[in-house]
């Protein structure tokens, strides 16, 4: 009985699917402005107290708090030099990078602001 119920529950069902959705987008002229679609961002440069432990990689500057994302790992290399060699990481620093849109950011979304940093300043 208990297999039978497995098997129900694996089966192939038809997936939850609205094709009734309909993306206004879409309808617009090719040559209009999508509402979607963010202007391009400039860097800007933040000097504040960059912080890394368990979940937490983030940048106190100006009494803000960003999520950083650190590609080109900038900021280890940096903790590296400094004789920062364990995972645990706190420096002041300046970086330089792009600031992304307002919007839960991190492993836990608890970061409403995000930097991704391109360079690190003097």
């Amino acid at each position: 009985m208990l297999l039978i119920v497995a098997m129900i529950g694996c089966s192939h069902a038809v997936s939850n699917r609205n094709d009734s959705v309909e993306n206004k987008d879409n309808n617009a002229p090719s040559n209009a402005p999508n509402s979607a679609v963010k202007k391009a961002a400039e860097d800007i440069t933040l000097r504040g107290d960059f912080k890394r432990s368990f979940e937490i990689h983030e940048l106190e500057a100006n009494g803000t708090l960003y999520y950083v994302s650190d590609p080109k790992q900038l900021l280890m290399a940096a903790s590296e030099k400094m004789g920062q060699r364990h995972y645990s990481k706190f420096f002041t620093t300046c970086v330089v990078g792009m600031v992304g849109s307002e919007g839960g950011y991190g492993p836990t979304s608890k970061y409403q602001n995000q930097i991704t940093v391109h360079d690190l300043c003097v």
